[in-house]
């Protein structure tokens, strides 16, 4: 599969409401988002999977000068995922505090904690987004 034909096949499924990631067909590693080929041992033996929307986050922030696509959303927290599958992602993370700097220092004690995809659209695209 081409990488403009996974990355078709990608948004669609979103638009669909299914978060797609690939499976290597030889070592069993996952990649998210599709890959072409396997991102720990190079395999094109690759297939593509739905991902379980299960994750861990890891760390977040918080950006106080969005790029002027995400003005609109601002604040909003963006952070680093751990899917059940492997793969980890940095995208944006809601359910979590993103103004006040002493919740934000609390919530870090409690980290990693599970979170669950969703499919959000913003500035015009679907995006995986995760929710606390």
């Amino acid at each position: 599969m081409s990488g403009e034909s996974i990355v078709r096949t990608f948004y669609a499924a979103l638009g669909e409401g299914k978060i797609l990631g690939t499976k290597c067909g030889e070592c069993g590693s996952y990649s998210f988002p599709p890959k072409t080929a396997c991102t720990e041992c190079g395999s094109r033996d690759i297939e593509v999977v739905e991902m379980s929307g299960d994750g861990e986050l890891q760390f977040y922030s918080s950006g106080g000068l969005p790029p002027l696509r995400f003005a609109d959303y601002a604040p909003y927290a963006y952070g680093l995922v751990k899917l059940k599958e492997g793969p980890m992602w940095l995208t944006m993370i809601k359910g979590v505090e993103v103004v006040d700097h002493d919740k934000m220092e609390a919530f870090f004690t409690t980290l990693p904690v599970a979170v669950k995809a969703k499919i959000a659209e913003v500035a015009g695209t679907n995006i995986v987004t995760f929710e606390v």
